[in-house]
């Protein structure tokens, strides 16, 4: 059933995005064609326009390219904005406290934005943010702080992978955190669209964190948090898949890439207790 909610949930935040409005317009564009053909026969005195001059294929040219430029320089911000907030987070990571993290998700998920339900991704990634530094209660405060009821299955997610993060890594509550990780990740089942690997990436590695706690992981499990970490230049995935692969590889004995994985978390998170620990 989650598969159908997040579907229709999807969907209508599609219908309400950004490109919506110009969809819209591109449904009119035939009867707008017609409407201008009609008013330049009457306003022309009856005259079917003639061959284009070389000066209207220079001005057409020009107009062409100018559009061309405007268009690759939007894609060219996107791209920026993108970069820039990742090496916000990176940097923030750097912070001795919570505070520098919490600024950029407040920043980065304004309330004035039009995602349906930008509150519950803040208070999600704010309550993340007090977990990473070891703060388990200001991390509940906020996940308390609205009402999750109603809501999608994907966004209600939030919530308990928020409550799974905090018993994984402040609380040494592996079990009863393993099995909130693995509800949060049967909730997230979206369909095949641009993004959805993405979107699950941290409830994945959580799930494979709670194995490897719970003495439960199998090789897919290491398989997940090691492909995680390689691949995704997110730090909140990156350095808590950093931390189980630690776990790991200290339990199995491998001290060298235990070592590598330890000073990766030194290095980008040098602050955040919960992640420099090796539960007994």
């Amino acid at each position: 059933m989650s598969r159908e909610e997040n579907a229709r949930y999807l969907e209508s935040i599609r219908q309400r995005g950004a490109l919506a409005p110009f969809k819209r317009w591109m449904k009119l564009w035939p009867f707008l064609l017609v409407a201008y053909a009609v008013m330049y026969f009457m306003f022309s005195g009856g005259k079917l326009p003639g061959p284009p001059s070389f000066a209207d294929l220079s001005r057409v040219g020009s107009q062409l390219l100018i559009g061309v430029v405007v268009f690759v320089g939007a894609l060219g911000f996107v791209f920026w904005r993108g970069q820039s907030t990742r090496r916000e987070i990176k940097a923030a990571f750097l912070h001795p406290d919570a505070s520098a993290l919490l600024a950029v998700y407040d920043r980065m998920l304004a309330a004035n934005s039009r995602f349906p339900d930008i509150d519950s991704v803040r208070v999600s990634s704010r309550a993340l943010a007090h977990a990473f530094y070891g703060d388990a209660a200001s991390a509940r405060r906020e996940l308390a702080s609205i009402n999750w009821a109603g809501r999608p299955p994907v966004i209600r997610a939030m919530e308990r992978v928020g409550e799974a993060t905090i018993l994984l890594l402040c609380e040494d509550a592996p079990e009863q955190g393993l099995l909130l990780a693995k509800e949060a990740l049967s909730m997230v089942d979206v369909p095949s669209v641009v993004g959805a690997n993405k979107a699950r990436a941290y409830y994945e590695i959580l799930v494979s964190i709670g194995e490897v706690l719970t003495g439960t992981a199998t090789p897919a499990s290491l398989q997940v948090l090691e492909q995680h970490h390689q691949k995704t230049r997110l730090a909140v995935a990156r350095l808590p898949s950093a931390w189980g692969l630690r776990v790991a590889y200290t339990r199995a004995g491998d001290t060298a890439r235990a070592e590598a994985m330890r000073e990766v978390l030194q290095r980008e998170a040098p602050h955040c207790a919960p992640l420099h620990r090796i539960p007994g």
